[in-house]
Protein backbone atom coordinates (compact mmCIF):
# COMPACT_ATOMS: atom_id res chain seq x y z
CA UNK A 1 0.00 0.00 0.00
CA UNK A 2 2.58 2.65 1.31
CA UNK A 3 4.85 1.61 -1.67
CA UNK A 4 1.91 2.44 -4.03
CA UNK A 5 1.26 5.69 -2.76
CA UNK A 6 4.86 6.68 -2.46
CA UNK A 7 5.20 5.17 -6.78
CA UNK A 8 2.10 7.49 -7.54
CA UNK A 9 3.41 10.21 -5.60
CA UNK A 10 6.65 9.91 -7.20
CA UNK A 11 5.14 10.14 -10.52
CA UNK A 12 3.20 12.86 -9.98
CA UNK A 13 6.06 14.82 -9.14
CA UNK A 14 8.44 13.52 -11.90
CA UNK A 15 5.24 14.81 -14.55
CA UNK A 16 5.74 18.07 -12.64
CA UNK A 17 8.82 18.32 -13.13
CA UNK A 18 8.87 18.00 -16.52
CA UNK A 19 6.02 20.51 -17.31
CA UNK A 20 8.62 23.31 -15.34
CA UNK A 21 11.00 22.03 -17.44
CA UNK A 22 9.38 22.03 -20.83
CA UNK A 23 7.89 25.83 -19.61
CA UNK A 24 11.54 26.59 -18.87
CA UNK A 25 13.09 25.47 -21.99
CA UNK A 26 10.44 27.78 -24.13
CA UNK A 27 10.83 30.70 -21.83
CA UNK A 28 14.45 30.73 -21.33
CA UNK A 29 15.32 28.11 -24.19
CA UNK A 30 16.81 29.06 -27.80
CA UNK A 31 13.53 28.62 -30.56
CA UNK A 32 14.13 26.92 -33.64
CA UNK A 33 14.40 28.64 -36.63
CA UNK A 34 11.96 28.67 -39.65
CA UNK A 35 14.12 28.35 -42.03
CA UNK A 36 17.60 27.88 -42.98
CA UNK A 37 21.06 29.76 -41.76
CA UNK A 38 22.20 32.46 -43.61
CA UNK A 39 25.77 33.59 -43.63
CA UNK A 40 26.16 36.55 -41.97
CA UNK A 41 30.17 36.98 -41.23
CA UNK A 42 33.16 34.81 -41.79
CA UNK A 43 36.23 35.50 -39.75
CA UNK A 44 39.97 35.16 -40.81
CA UNK A 45 43.15 35.34 -39.28
CA UNK A 46 43.09 38.59 -41.06
CA UNK A 47 40.67 40.25 -38.68
CA UNK A 48 41.51 41.62 -35.49
CA UNK A 49 40.35 40.32 -32.52
CA UNK A 50 38.78 42.61 -29.34
CA UNK A 51 41.19 41.28 -26.75
CA UNK A 52 44.43 41.41 -27.60
CA UNK A 53 46.92 39.57 -25.04
CA UNK A 54 47.91 35.49 -25.85
CA UNK A 55 45.94 35.68 -28.92
CA UNK A 56 48.72 33.85 -31.65
CA UNK A 57 47.73 33.30 -35.21
CA UNK A 58 49.06 29.85 -36.25
CA UNK A 59 48.56 28.89 -39.86
CA UNK A 60 44.81 29.66 -40.22
CA UNK A 61 43.68 29.51 -36.64
CA UNK A 62 44.22 31.14 -33.60
CA UNK A 63 46.06 29.88 -30.90
CA UNK A 64 44.44 30.92 -27.28
CA UNK A 65 46.26 30.90 -24.23
CA UNK A 66 44.30 30.53 -21.06
CA UNK A 67 46.93 33.32 -19.40
CA UNK A 68 47.06 37.05 -20.15
CA UNK A 69 50.62 38.06 -18.60
CA UNK A 70 49.56 41.84 -18.97
CA UNK A 71 46.56 40.96 -16.43
CA UNK A 72 46.94 39.64 -12.47
CA UNK A 73 43.54 39.00 -10.88
CA UNK A 74 43.96 39.17 -6.84
CA UNK A 75 40.18 39.08 -6.31
CA UNK A 76 38.40 36.57 -8.08
CA UNK A 77 34.32 35.69 -8.03
CA UNK A 78 33.94 32.25 -7.72
CA UNK A 79 31.47 32.15 -10.51
CA UNK A 80 33.98 33.73 -12.83
CA UNK A 81 36.40 32.47 -15.48
CA UNK A 82 39.91 32.17 -14.88
CA UNK A 83 39.97 34.56 -18.59
CA UNK A 84 37.60 35.73 -20.68
CA UNK A 85 38.55 36.88 -23.75
CA UNK A 86 36.68 38.26 -26.31
CA UNK A 87 36.97 37.11 -29.93
CA UNK A 88 34.93 39.20 -32.03
CA UNK A 89 32.11 42.03 -31.94
CA UNK A 90 29.30 42.57 -34.61
CA UNK A 91 26.40 45.42 -34.46
CA UNK A 92 23.54 43.85 -33.76
CA UNK A 93 21.02 42.68 -36.67
CA UNK A 94 17.89 45.02 -38.17
CA UNK A 95 15.71 42.15 -37.27
CA UNK A 96 13.03 41.92 -34.49
CA UNK A 97 14.08 38.26 -33.24
CA UNK A 98 16.57 35.60 -34.25
CA UNK A 99 18.73 32.65 -34.07
CA UNK A 100 22.62 33.19 -34.17
CA UNK A 101 24.60 29.93 -35.25
CA UNK A 102 28.47 30.01 -34.48
CA UNK A 103 30.34 27.24 -36.48
CA UNK A 104 33.91 26.27 -35.92
CA UNK A 105 36.01 24.08 -35.98
CA UNK A 106 38.28 23.74 -32.51
CA UNK A 107 40.58 21.38 -30.29
CA UNK A 108 41.44 22.42 -26.65
CA UNK A 109 45.17 21.15 -25.30
CA UNK A 110 46.70 20.82 -21.89
CA UNK A 111 43.53 21.56 -20.01
CA UNK A 112 41.81 20.06 -17.44
CA UNK A 113 38.82 21.47 -17.99
CA UNK A 114 36.62 22.30 -21.00
CA UNK A 115 37.07 25.79 -22.37
CA UNK A 116 33.55 27.31 -23.41
CA UNK A 117 33.62 29.10 -26.97
CA UNK A 118 30.28 31.47 -26.48
CA UNK A 119 27.69 33.32 -28.35
CA UNK A 120 25.53 35.61 -27.33
CA UNK A 121 25.13 39.54 -27.06
CA UNK A 122 25.87 42.05 -24.78
CA UNK A 123 23.64 45.96 -24.36
CA UNK A 124 24.68 48.68 -22.48
CA UNK A 125 21.50 50.71 -21.01
CA UNK A 126 19.94 52.57 -17.99
CA UNK A 127 21.50 50.10 -15.38
CA UNK A 128 25.02 49.44 -16.36
CA UNK A 129 26.14 46.97 -19.28
CA UNK A 130 24.44 43.26 -19.33
CA UNK A 131 25.65 40.10 -21.28
CA UNK A 132 23.91 36.99 -22.18
CA UNK A 133 25.98 34.07 -23.59
CA UNK A 134 25.18 30.46 -24.55
CA UNK A 135 28.59 28.22 -24.52
CA UNK A 136 29.30 25.14 -25.46
CA UNK A 137 32.42 23.33 -24.62
CA UNK A 138 35.49 22.08 -26.31
CA UNK A 139 36.82 19.20 -24.50
CA UNK A 140 40.36 18.13 -24.27
CA UNK A 141 40.99 16.53 -28.14
CA UNK A 142 43.94 16.02 -30.30
CA UNK A 143 42.06 16.79 -33.57
CA UNK A 144 40.10 19.82 -34.64
CA UNK A 145 36.43 18.94 -34.13
CA UNK A 146 33.22 20.94 -35.50
CA UNK A 147 31.28 22.64 -33.13
CA UNK A 148 28.16 24.87 -32.92
CA UNK A 149 26.89 27.71 -30.88
CA UNK A 150 23.54 29.31 -30.38
CA UNK A 151 22.10 32.34 -29.07
CA UNK A 152 18.44 34.29 -29.47
CA UNK A 153 18.02 38.03 -30.50
CA UNK A 154 15.36 39.61 -29.67
CA UNK A 155 15.69 43.96 -30.88
CA UNK A 156 15.07 45.73 -27.27
CA UNK A 157 15.24 49.90 -27.04
CA UNK A 158 19.40 49.52 -25.83
CA UNK A 159 21.25 48.39 -28.86
CA UNK A 160 23.18 45.29 -28.66
CA UNK A 161 26.15 43.86 -30.01
CA UNK A 162 26.79 40.29 -31.03
CA UNK A 163 29.75 38.65 -29.13
CA UNK A 164 32.17 35.50 -29.97
CA UNK A 165 33.83 35.09 -26.80
CA UNK A 166 36.33 32.11 -24.94
CA UNK A 167 36.29 31.20 -20.91
CA UNK A 168 38.83 29.34 -19.61
CA UNK A 169 37.92 27.71 -16.46
CA UNK A 170 41.56 26.38 -15.80
CA UNK A 171 44.90 26.46 -17.91
CA UNK A 172 44.92 25.11 -21.21
CA UNK A 173 45.19 26.56 -25.15
CA UNK A 174 42.25 26.62 -27.54
CA UNK A 175 42.76 26.29 -31.04
CA UNK A 176 40.17 27.80 -33.69
CA UNK A 177 39.29 28.48 -37.14
CA UNK A 178 36.63 28.88 -39.73
CA UNK A 179 34.40 30.51 -37.25
CA UNK A 180 31.41 31.94 -39.31
CA UNK A 181 28.36 33.79 -37.73
CA UNK A 182 25.28 32.83 -39.16
CA UNK A 183 21.40 34.03 -38.79
CA UNK A 184 17.86 32.65 -38.61
CA UNK A 185 14.63 34.13 -38.35
CA UNK A 186 12.83 32.37 -35.34
CA UNK A 187 9.07 30.61 -35.09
Amino acid sequence: MFDDLFNNLKGFIDSKLQEVGNDLQKRFGIPEPTEPFVLIRRFTPADSTVTRGCIAIVGESWQIEAYDDNTQRFLINSTDPLRNVILFEVAEPDVQECVFACQFNAKALNTEKPIKVSLGWRRTGQWGTMTRLWPTEVLLTEDLQPYEARAYFKKEADAATVQISVQFESSGILQIKDIELLQAPVK
